[in-house]
């Protein structure tokens, strides 16, 4: 026995862009609005994550392919009044990674591993967003196999 977790496995997406909405006022369904937009013009989202400030204001990220940035900033610019948030920004080469196995909502040590061994190969973490089964996070392209590799030594990976 090695004394590492079992997971289903280890994914990865790069060619991805980091695109956050920031600073929007409550009640105009940032979320809804934005994601539903962008799925309607067929556009594929992975890893999102919202949270509301300390000044009480609203804040998205996800992730896009990098092939849809022009169109996505397109219609975030165009829902920015209606929305009402101050900016958008966005970050390239980025690489997704995730983690996954059945019953992860019950081993508290999954998520506190995963970014344990990431800090200890210094990835650099852009977003964390978790499941019942996933942790997935967003990293620069650059660090994404060292990332993948520590996660591998961490982890007992089918």
């Amino acid at each position: 026995m090695t004394g590492k977790m079992a997971v289903g496995g280890i994914t990865r997406v790069d060619n991805l862009v980091l695109i956050r909405i920031l600073g929007a006022k409550r009640g105009f369904g940032l979320a809804g609005r934005t994601l539903s937009g962008l799925g309607l013009k067929g556009i594929n989202i992975t890893c999102v994550t919202s949270f509301i400030d300390r000044e009480g204001l609203v804040n998205i990220g996800f992730a896009i392919h990098e092939d849809n940035l022009d169109q996505s900033l397109g219609l975030l610019k165009s829902l920015q009044d209606e929305l009402q948030f101050s900016s958008i920004e966005y970050q390239r080469h980025c690489s997704s990674i995730s983690i996954y196995g059945p019953h992860f909502s019950e081993r508290p040590s999954i998520a506190g591993t995963v970014f344990e061994a990431t800090g200890e190969a210094g990835v650099e973490i852009h977003m964390i967003a978790t499941s019942f089964s996933t942790v997935s996070f967003l990293t620069n392209e650059k660090d994404a196999g060292k990332a993948v590799a520590k996660l591998q030594d961490s982890f007992l990976v089918p």
